[in-house]
């Protein structure tokens, strides 16, 4: 008996020691509480982080006193991404800074021993356009908001833009200022931030609808502008009448009574079941830190709850990373790959140690359901809410949405869509503008953005 306890406990130990060696690693090394962690970065000369196409995110320089020091070419354009070193770590600089303080090759510590020089830890590949990331970055100047371009047939995340930013090169010295930034330059909007969907929660509704009621095609509704429920006057997109509505129409023009009336006819569950079939509060196991998009909605709501909920306003809360994961899945006939930021581990010469294939995550919907939303997210591009965007050589598809934060501030202004270029799906793009409805301005960024990365300008 003894000597099975002994043997249960042997195997236990070794089973934690590898646990330890092998899957905490990279978080132990990267970990400010490490106390090797000086030890090590007096050894090795930080790795760098690169785009796509291979330029610098982030290297190691030698100052002029002969001290390393960290550069950021990119500056604010990527710094919610890449990350800071200096006051503490964020972005990918932490997260990877096991992998970055790695010697490339055993025989390269070998020779940095003899030789007394630091070795070169490894560099990091990233999937970022960064010539798409940074035009992005400049076209919200002056906005507070976000911007999540992937590709939805591998899970290639190709920009991922918050505004306002920070310059991570100046962090030690801008510290005071930028934390008591009160617009919250160090929040990165794209994957933390949480915002009412507005009429893009829609694509749900309508999905809700093609799953709940078998009668969906025959469904409609008179528009008169506005939808009296529970003694609340739920008021139709720019307040207009649009009389005769049917699932299409209602869609491309985003007819709220249409939508209400729609969430009181199914009830609360197939709302709440049709989110949940979308993987909606999914974090999606991406790299980078994320809140998780919420939906509060119950058997004991009012009805007006419930209109409220399906055409995207109640207690639902997304983030502009979730939705660009619905879309994706859309655009990809149900299929979502799973989405991922980093693709190649390098060595100091550029040859590849480690590198990452599409994989993919799960099945959102079935194809018919993705054939039936998209041809609802066409009529919103031929002739909807952003039809700007029909006059292209490509097929875009999309939702735009207008969600209200309160009665003294604007409403937030959304689209999300994708591209389909010679017969494929190509990318997918989710714009979220802060207080930005006034001006609908989330769909002439889009058409901006789109016209830069297929350089129509």
């Amino acid at each position: 008996m003894i000597q099975w306890i002994f043997i249960l406990l042997s195997f236990t130990l070794i089973v934690w020691l590898g646990k330890i060696l092998i899957v905490d690693r990279e978080e132990i090394v990267a970990s400010d509480y490490n106390p090797l962690t000086e030890e090590k970065m007096a050894e090795v000369s930080r790795g760098a982080i690169l785009s796509a196409d291979g330029k610098y995110l982030a290297y190691t320089d030698v100052a002029e006193d002969g001290s390393e020091i960290r550069r950021y070419p990119y500056g604010p354009a990527a710094a919610h991404v890449v990350g800071y070193i200096g006051r503490g770590q964020s972005g990918l600089e932490a997260i990877l800074s096991g992998v970055l303080m790695e010697p490339s090759t055993l025989i390269s510590q070998l020779q940095s021993w003899a030789s007394e020089e630091k070795v070169q830890g490894c560099s990091v590949q990233t999937t970022l356009n960064i010539d798409l990331q940074s035009y992005i970055y400049d076209q919200l100047d002056g906005f507070q908001g976000a911007v999540v371009v992937s590709e939805p047939s591998t899970g290639k995340i190709l920009a991922l833009v918050s505004n306002p930013s920070f310059d991570p090169e100046a962090i030690v010295d801008d510290w005071e200022v930028i934390i008591n930034d009160e617009r919250g330059p160090l929040y990165a909007r794209a994957t933390m931030g949480l915002y009412p969907p507005g009429s893009t929660f829609k694509i749900i509704t309508a999905l809700a609808m093609y799953r709940n009621m078998p009668d969906w095609k025959l469904y409609s509704y008179e528009c008169g502008g506005e939808l009296l429920v529970d003694e609340q006057v739920i008021m139709c997109n720019d307040h207009r009448a649009h009389g005769y509505m049917e699932i299409e129409d209602a869609f491309a023009y985003s007819c709220n009574g249409f939508f209400g009336k729609a969430g009181i006819d199914m009830g609360w569950a197939a709302l709440v079941g049709t989110a949940s079939y979308v993987k909606l509060g999914n974090d999606f196991d991406f790299i980078l830190d994320q809140n998780t998009s919420e939906m509060h909605l119950s058997e004991t709501d009012v009805d007006s709850m419930v209109a409220q909920t399906a055409m995207g306003q109640g207690e639902t809360l997304v983030t502009p990373f979730a939705m660009n994961m619905l879309t994706a899945a859309i655009a990809n006939d149900g299929v979502l790959y799973q989405p991922y930021l980093v693709q190649a581990v390098t060595d100091a010469k550029g040859g590849v140690l480690r590198s990452v294939e599409p994989t993919i995550w799960g099945t959102v919907m079935t194809r018919p359901e993705a054939d039936f939303l998209e041809n609802l997210m066409r009529g919103v591009t031929e002739y909807g809410t952003a039809s700007r965007l029909s006059d292209y050589p490509y097929e875009v598809y999309g939702k735009t949405g207008t969600a209200q934060v309160g009665e003294e501030e604007d409403s937030h202004s959304w689209f999300t869509g994708y591209t389909v270029k010679d017969g494929k799906v190509d990318i997918v793009i989710t714009i979220l503008v802060e207080n930005g409805a006034e001006t609908k301005q989330a769909v002439p960024l889009a058409d901006a953005i789109l016209s830069h990365f297929y350089g129509l300008q």
